[in-house]
């Protein structure tokens, strides 16, 4: 006779089911069956006292457990099902303890209570061995197994002593017996749906079918093994999707499964559906307070859904906010089918606008019913929608601390702060524009001299509104955004350092984005455009204390190649102006701080310099193409038209319970398409430093074998100062936490292996040289392998709840600059390691 087990989702699913007895033997310290001696490890456990004694033995503490027959999950699923664990081991190292030792000295009163109490909660007290929890254990690794379709699966627990009692190797003996099956799977009550729906709710099935019948509500399962969680994950799917078809009034307990043996390796499940009546939406009802008590209450009605419906809002408490801006949120319309997701992504926007510090929607009671829809007439469900908006003025006084390359690369690393001001109003005009100003200053010095070098003010604003703009606005719709904004900024920076002889008169930018997000993982971002000028300039000593060092004296050239020499001298004395149309996109679904499981990609498309060489082409001087616009003083601004491509590609992978495996693979190209046969200096590429391939200080690598900016192979170890065309990049990273809740951070080593190089392009002309075998920096096909440089090596994170600091150790594996060096290059002495480690530290993971 078949057996009927009848469940109602939601209460009965959440436990195991079980139909045979529960087995479950365990031993420990403290029980009769370690009264006879047991020997572990060659030593021999006496046997207890028979006299009665009221002293409470001493637990054993837990040093290792282990699973044995439990096969069908990893082991990670196992331990998260048990609450006894052995005390966690540095580097996995037996009896490196360091955690129990820090709880240890904190608890033995010795340093006092304030730094006992500060020991004690970095540490971790001893695993001591429970019997009521050991017990829960093997009630819970059951459930698991019973639940997943080992319907006769029995969990014993045996604990092995040694050291007189003291210590104890726990060991979960599982039994698991044969798997049961889903076989046939069928939804009743759905019988409403039109064949359009039955075929999209079938085919969105978690549980796999051999094949899906077109409108049947039924299907024979595809081998899949039984399991409570999957009807469980198989119930909230048919609860969002009845909600988002109409059916608001739907609940978990209106979905019941009815699970029926129909073999003694197989069930049959009836997933029975009660959906109540169909709604469409209705009016929307909004009251909005403010932190104005002074404003007058204002009452606006808007007609919506092309005059099938209306919004009434009422606002309290708040001069500035318009009724249009809400408006403008809503996703959906009165008359349309009712849908939760479209009310959920209502909220997201409403929330995502930064107008609003409270926002919540409801349904109201349903109302009448539209007959001119003949059968497709349903009640009306209104919303009401009640939200708070924040105070719009907001003043923000800060300190921060930053790194960067000194100008004109000379220096290695600079560490500086700065102080800010900010003045941010969150509802400029009543439409959610987020108006922004701010001020910034920032001093910084060299780490080696211990001396000022730079100082820098900035100054910045920004317009952000929820919603794209004119002409663009049709694209929200057009393509079904998640979510969309359009940020208008600017900003102007002066920077002057005296050490390097050398200022920037003036840097400024100004852009226009839209960002388009698809999906919650997928964003576009389009800049239209992004404009900038750029004018440096020098002090006294410039050429004699920095130009003749970094590129020579005529008669002494450091770069002899005249093309070269020119580049460099525009590149760094010329004032530049540059616009650019940028697309990117971008698809991410890793925490952007932790870094510890997901992916991010991203590819960028970038035109740049084309408006000013139509000026200079058709409008300026149309007889001649001069590469530079007739705008101010001397020569005017120089402009170099290209094109940009950019590939960057990440990866994160957990590994046991505390490590990450991190890959990262960055293509780019840089093409320039006008006069000059070189792009910009700012939009080339860069190759070596911290967050790059960190055998190589920053911007020290390449072009191609060349290294620095020497005519050739050359070991002054100076910064690139050309930059390449291309860069090839990848790194893989291995990361693992050795100490949580150290000095209130993770702490977390990694060690690394990075490889790649950046080359000129083929409309660079390189570096110009009579010998054949002599490098250029250019990049080949057929040779460009073996110019790609190589470095490794480890490091230490420090991870905050709010900061991640970063400290890396990289040696040269191989350096393209020097081919007879091999592997780890030697030194005339054969010592290995003969290039010092570079020491980088920065802000967030490497990548």
């Amino acid at each position: 006779m078949w057996l009927v087990l009848v469940c109602f989702i939601g209460l009965l699913f959440d436990r195991p089911m079980a139909e045979a007895a529960t087995h479950a033997s365990y031993h420990s310290p403290d029980v009769a069956a370690l009264a006879q001696p047991r020997v572990t490890a060659g030593i021999s456990a006496p046997p207890l006292s028979t006299v009665a004694d009221t002293t409470e033995a001493p637990r054993p503490v837990v040093t290792r457990v282990r699973f044995e027959g439990g096969e069908a999950f990893p082991k990670a699923t196992l331990e998260g099902r048990v609450r006894t664990t052995a005390n966690r081991r540095f580097l996995g190292i037996p009896g490196f303890t360091w955690w129990v030792w820090l709880y240890e000295l904190g608890d033995s009163g010795r340093l006092g209570d304030r730094v006992g109490q500060a020991l004690k909660s970095s540490g971790e007290a001893p695993a001591l061995l429970d019997e009521t929890v050991l017990a829960s254990d093997v009630e819970r690794l059951e459930a698991l197994f019973q639940q997943e379709g080992f319907r006769e699966a029995a969990v014993e627990a045996r604990v092995d002593t040694t050291d007189g009692g003291q210590k104890a190797e726990l060991t979960f003996s599982i039994e698991p017996g044969p798997p049961t099956f889903f076989r046939e799977i069928q939804y009743t009550g759905l019988e409403a749906l039109s064949n359009s729906q039955r075929r999209r709710l079938l085919r969105a099935s978690v549980i796999p079918a051999v094949q899906r019948p077109d409108t049947t509500l039924r299907f024979i399962a595809d081998q899949r093994r039984y399991s409570e969680p999957l009807l469980l994950e198989e119930r909230r799917r048919l609860l969002t999707f009845l909600r988002n078809e109409g059916y608001a009034a739907v609940t978990r307990d209106s979905i019941r499964a009815f699970v029926e043996r129909a073999a003694p390796d197989s069930f049959d499940v009836n997933l029975r559906v009660q959906t109540g009546p169909r709604y469409r939406f209705g009016d929307v009802q909004v009251d909005v307070t403010g932190p104005e008590p002074r404003a007058e209450t204002r009452t606006d009605t808007l007609a919506l859904g092309e005059g099938s419906g209306r919004m009434i809002v009422r606002i309290e408490q708040d001069r500035r906010l318009r009724p249009s801006l809400i408006r403008r949120t809503l996703r959906f319309q009165p008359g349309e089918w009712y849908s939760q997701d479209d009310v959920l992504n209502t909220r997201r926007r409403l929330e995502a606008t930064g107008v609003f510090g409270l926002t919540d929607i409801s349904m109201g009671t349903p109302d009448s019913t539209d007959a001119t829809l003949g059968q497709e007439a349903a009640e009306r469900l209104p919303q009401q929608i009640r939200l708070r908006t924040q105070a719009r003025h907001r003043i923000r006084l800060e300190m921060f601390a930053l790194q960067r390359s000194g100008a004109l690369g000379v220096l290695d690393n600079e560490l500086g702060s700065g102080l800010g001001l900010s003045y941010n109003n969150l509802n400029l005009f009543g439409g959610g524009e987020a108006f922004q100003v701010g001020l910034s200053g920032s001093i910084a010095g060299d780490i080696q001299r211990q001396i000022l070098t730079t100082s820098q003010l900035e100054a910045s604003t920004s317009l952000q509104v929820p919603y794209l703009i004119e002409p663009f606005s049709g694209l929200d719709e057009r393509l079904g955004l998640f979510d969309a904004r359009t940020r208008l900024s600017f900003s102007f920076l002066t920077l002057r350092s005296p050490e390097l002889r050398f200022a920037i008169r003036g840097r400024g930018s100004g852009q226009l984005r839209l960002e388009m997000q698809h999906t919650p993982a997928v964003t576009s971002l389009v800049d239209i455009p992004t404009v900038s000028f750029s004018n440096p300039d020098t002090l006294s000593g410039f050429q004699r204390d920095i130009l003749d060092r970094l590129i020579g004296s005529e008669d002494d050239p450091v770069i002899a190649d005249p093309v070269q020499r020119a580049q460099v001298l525009e590149d760094y004395t010329q004032p530049q102006f540059n616009n650019a149309f940028r697309y990117t996109l971008r698809a991410a679904n890793v925490d952007p701080l932790r870094r510890e499981q997901g992916f991010s990609y991203e590819g960028v498309f970038e035109v740049g310099s084309h408006v000013p060489y139509l000026l200079d082409r058709f409008v300026l001087s149309p007889d001649t193409l001069s590469g530079r616009l007739p705008i101010g003083t001397g020569d005017g601004l120089l402009y170099r038209p290209y094109i940009r491509l950019i590939g960057d590609a990440r990866q994160y992978r957990p590994f046991g319970r505390n490590g990450v495996l991190a890959g990262r693979l960055f293509v780019g190209f840089a093409q320039p398409t006008g006069p000059s046969n070189v792009v910009p200096f700012d939009r080339r590429f860069y190759s070596g430093g911290a967050s790059s391939v960190r055998g190589w200080r920053l911007r020290e690598l390449g072009p191609g074998s060349v290294q620095s900016f020497a005519q050739g192979p050359s070991a002054t170890g100076e910064t690139n100062l050309f930059g390449g065309d291309i860069k090839l990049e990848g790194s893989l990273e291995v990361r693992r936490t050795v100490i949580r809740n150290f000095l209130a951070a993770n702490w977390i080593v990694a060690g690394f292996v990075d490889a790649g190089n950046v080359w000129f392009g083929p409309s660079n002309p390189g570096f110009q040289t009579d010998a054949p075998d002599q490098a250029t920096g250019k990049f080949r096909v057929d040779s460009f392998f073996r110019e790609v440089a190589v470095g490794s090596g480890f490091g230490m994170r420090l991870s905050w709840e709010y900061l991640v600091a970063r400290f890396d150790l990289g040696w040269r594996v191989i350096d393209p600059a020097n081919p007879d060096g091999g592997i780890f290059p030697q030194d005339d002495r054969g010592a290995l390691f003969a290039d010092p480690a570079i020491l980088h530290f920065g802000i967030g993971h490497t990548f």
